[in-house]
């Protein structure tokens, strides 16, 4: 990656909305945020981790070759969120799974049952209807087979999908129907500040349960070294949970204060963290064949073979030496 490059493995940084990529394809997705606030240098001074996320998914497509007419896309917990419509001019198939026929505390802001039957009610910049599948679907149990896409999206969605090992599960689930060499471009919550990971359904991960959530037995690999650091300076603009709920509340269109990338609650400060993945050349059916022999197993005889080899070889150099 060239020197000064933002990566696809790294939290919400202030100073990333000065890269000038990113800036442009935040400007490009939120049209319509940039007519509506009528600030030229839109989105500096409206610094907001969602723009974040998603222009950091498209980024990582675009980079890593997604971007391409015969792509097939998979949104899991994808709601309305605008990736999916940027992606309908950029990718030849997006299908965007939800929950969207469960009644919950989600669905009126993020999943509404409409979206099956007239998704464009919640787009109004340009997008093609030819191109998008919706299905209510459980992202614990994806209703696709093996090795079926060619990029998966999923951004601030995973953490509310119950419990560590659920939210584990869903992870294998997008491994099981991503191709061999396919990317997976996924947002969720990092916790700065707390001991604990959080409730179920609302969970906030520190870097090893990061990693242990998206890396352990898995075959892929970041797409770039994973940066976990954060300056002071996002740090210190973090805004109150209680300020961005009134916020929300009032039906104001925008917030309050920017930026508004880190979130305090209590004993919590958390952030975003976007990580980009790439599955391994091997197919899920040869994961799931060779998972229960790995790590291989070493016979007795050889690990004590390879233990004594050093002292061996020793004794022979110093043997030489005599001789």
């Amino acid at each position: 990656m060239p020197e000064g490059r933002l990566g696809h493995c790294k939290l919400c940084e202030l100073a990333d909305f000065s890269d000038p990529e990113l800036r442009e394809l935040i400007r490009e997705v939120y049209v319509s945020d940039l007519e509506h606030f009528g600030d030229p240098g839109f989105p500096s001074g409206r610094e907001y981790r969602k723009y974040w996320e998603v222009a950091m998914t498209l980024r990582a497509f675009r980079s890593l070759g997604v971007l391409r007419e015969d792509a097939r896309i998979l949104g899991v917990g994808s709601g309305r969120e605008a990736t999916i419509y940027w992606l309908t001019r950029h990718a030849g198939e997006v299908v965007a799974t939800d929950l969207y026929e469960t009644e919950d505390d989600w669905s009126e802001s993020d999943s509404s049952r409409d979206m099956l039957t007239d998704p464009g009610r919640y787009w109004d910049g340009d997008w093609n209807p030819e191109r998008l599948t919706v299905r209510h679907m459980d992202a614990l149990a994806l209703d696709f087979e093996d090795d079926s896409f060619d990029a998966i999206f999923s951004s601030s969605s995973i953490e509310h999908f119950g419990d560590f090992p659920d939210v584990r599960r869903s992870v294998e689930e997008m491994f099981r129907v991503l191709r061999p060499g396919g990317i997976l471009a996924l947002a969720t919550e990092f916790r700065l500040e707390g001991d604990r990971i959080g409730y179920p359904g609302l969970l906030r991960f520190d870097e090893p349960e990061l990693r242990a959530l998206l890396l352990d037995g898995l075959w892929w690999d970041p797409a770039t070294p994973m940066d976990l650091s954060i300056s002071d300076e996002t740090v210190a603009s973090a805004v109150e949970m209680s300020e961005a709920i009134a916020d929300q509340e009032s039906g104001r269109r925008g917030w309050s204060r920017y930026p508004h990338l880190v979130l305090r609650h209590e004993e919590f400060l958390w952030t975003s963290v976007h990580v980009a993945l790439v599955k391994s050349g091997l197919t899920a059916v040869e994961w799931r064949r060779r998972m229960p022999d790995l790590p291989p197993k070493v016979p007795v005889t050889e690990r004590l073979a390879r233990r004594a080899y050093p002292a061996v070889a020793w004794g022979r150099r110093k043997l030489g030496r005599r001789s």
